[in-house]
């Protein structure tokens, strides 16, 4: 079973790109140790399987907004995963299994880029009007804000946590013949597990069976 969720967790985070906008220009995150114990108060670890939270999650649809978790003050837990790619650390926070949304974090020394992710089991999306549909879109963000505990040492076994805030560019979901732009903004606190390479994980499963 956890070989399956992994994998479930593998193909949300490889084909959630399955289409790119113009990468973001590569910009800073800001370190505040003062925010570990709310993080901590957020975070939770359940038989392996790291627990985050997501809130204040607003979706808008052609420019209305459509579903705002504010305004009844609920928070979602959300799932956690993290790879280590030589000095570049990747984690993806999200909601749903197949279909669902979320974060994308890449964090290369100083500088990261942001996505948000929309992911589903029919090809329902796409980035530009005049692109083919697709089942997940990766999408750049507008406007956003990453803080972490501390700095990453980018090595195996690091754990990063923090919190980000964003506010997503438009992009397209067709559903029922129907074509409307759609636009997220949302919070996440996030904890990655100690990192470790997809490879190790993909070996580390395997051996699980």
């Amino acid at each position: 079973m956890k070989t399956i969720f992994f994998l479930i967790l593998v193909l949300i985070f490889l084909t959630a790109c399955g289409q790119t906008k113009n990468r973001n220009t590569n910009s800073a995150y800001k370190i505040d140790t003062k925010l570990k114990d709310k993080i901590e108060q957020k975070v939770k670890s359940y038989n392996g399987v790291t627990k985050g939270s997501m809130e204040k999650i607003k979706i808008y649809e052609n420019d209305s907004l459509i579903g705002d978790s504010y305004t009844n003050g609920k928070s979602f837990e959300s799932r956690t995963m993290s790879t280590l790619e030589g000095d570049t650390a990747n984690i993806t926070g999200f909601l749903g299994m197949f279909a669902g949304l979320g974060f994308q974090i890449t964090l290369y020394r100083d500088t990261c880029i942001i996505r948000h992710f929309a992911k589903s089991d029919a090809e329902i999306y796409k980035l530009n009007k005049s692109d083919s549909l697709t089942f997940g879109v990766s999408v750049p963000c507008k406007s956003y804000k990453l803080i972490l505990v501390n700095k990453p040492t980018f090595k195996k076994g690091d754990v990063i946590e923090g919190i980000i805030e964003l506010s997503s560019e438009n992009y397209y979901e067709v559903a029922n013949g129907k074509e409307n732009k759609s636009r997220v903004e949302l919070i996440g606190y996030f904890k990655t597990e100690p990192l470790q390479s997809l490879d190790d994980k993909l070996k580390k499963y395997d051996e699980q069976k």
